[in-house]
């Protein structure tokens, strides 16, 4: 998740630069493209298979997925940058939620410890964005929210798949087909075309399409293979590496507010790891 959460900053980077040129609709599709390309030019390679007996928990998966990125997408273009980031990072709180409904309905009891640790993530991201809703920008805002609770429901999705025995390529590969299907079919409809390509904004689609493929593999392996509210906890530490690459790549400065915050996340990321190792100590 650590890796996922560097990778994630470095593809808003991009983001923020290609959205000079580009529409949402345009960055989704271009973001899944080179997902898709190169996760099949892999499977043509090694000779693996696409086949799948739970071709729809992929599409649910994905659907879930390509929705709340496009409403993040959205949003980073009518809400302050601080306001969108935070909205889309209630997703951990929404899988806290989750995994506390059904921990309980299973018998047990979720941790006090792990849950504290994601509410105190959360503190910090809000100290380090400091979220501002104006006038006007109520219904935006609300429509932000669920970005972060349909990106929970596919990272449950994503949880289930792996269980079944899902690689987390093949996974990917069907998010990324999705994502490319619909971000394409959404420019054609609102826009007709496609924006030509050219050398100044070409490296930013690079960019995005590298470091959102490598981000969905990690995130995958992260929210299949590990704690969940552990992983929860360590995907605020994007907020941390948005604000070193804000600093270094836009001159961005570091507010104390905001570095308070930083501190927290971190803080909150240690305690749960902390937390996890020694609660899988005590099952051994």
């Amino acid at each position: 998740m650590l890796a996922a959460s560097l990778l994630f900053s470095l593809m808003a980077v991009c983001t923020k630069l290609g959205a000079e040129h580009f529409s949402t609709f345009e960055l989704v599709f271009y973001r899944s493209l080179f997902g898709l390309a190169a996760i099949a030019l892999w499977v043509l390679l090694t000779r693996r298979s696409l086949r799948t007996k739970f071709f729809f928990s992929h599409m649910k998966r994905s659907f879930f997925g390509t929705l709340g990125l496009t409403i993040w997408f959205w949003t980073l273009g009518v809400l302050p940058l601080g306001t969108s980031m935070t909205l889309n990072y209630t997703s951990p709180l929404y899988m806290a939620l989750f995994v506390s409904i059904l921990t309980l309905r299973a018998g047990g009891r979720p941790s006090a410890g792990l849950l504290a640790a994601v509410a105190a993530g959360f503190v910090g991201v809000v100290l380090a964005l400091r979220p501002e809703v104006h006038a006007g920008e109520e219904t935006a805002a609300l429509i932000g929210l669920t970005s972060g609770f349909f990106s929970a429901l596919a990272y449950m999705q994503v949880k289930g798949l792996t269980k079944l025995g899902e690689p987390d390529w093949r996974i990917v590969f069907y998010f990324t087909l999705f994502g490319t299907t619909c971000g394409l079919l959404g420019q054609l409809v609102t826009a007709g075309g496609l924006t030509p390509m050219h050398a100044e904004n070409l490296p930013a689609l690079l960019g995005i399409g590298v470091t959102a493929t490598l981000a969905q593999l990690c995130l995958t392996r992260a929210w299949g293979a590990g704690n969940m509210l552990l992983t929860s906890a360590l995907q605020f530490s994007a907020i941390v590496f948005a604000a070193v690459l804000g600093f270094v790549v836009f001159a961005e400065p570091i507010a104390p507010a905001t570095a308070a915050g930083i501190a927290i996340i971190i803080c909150a990321g240690v305690s749960a790891t902390v937390l996890t190792k020694r609660s899988g100590a005590k099952r051994s």
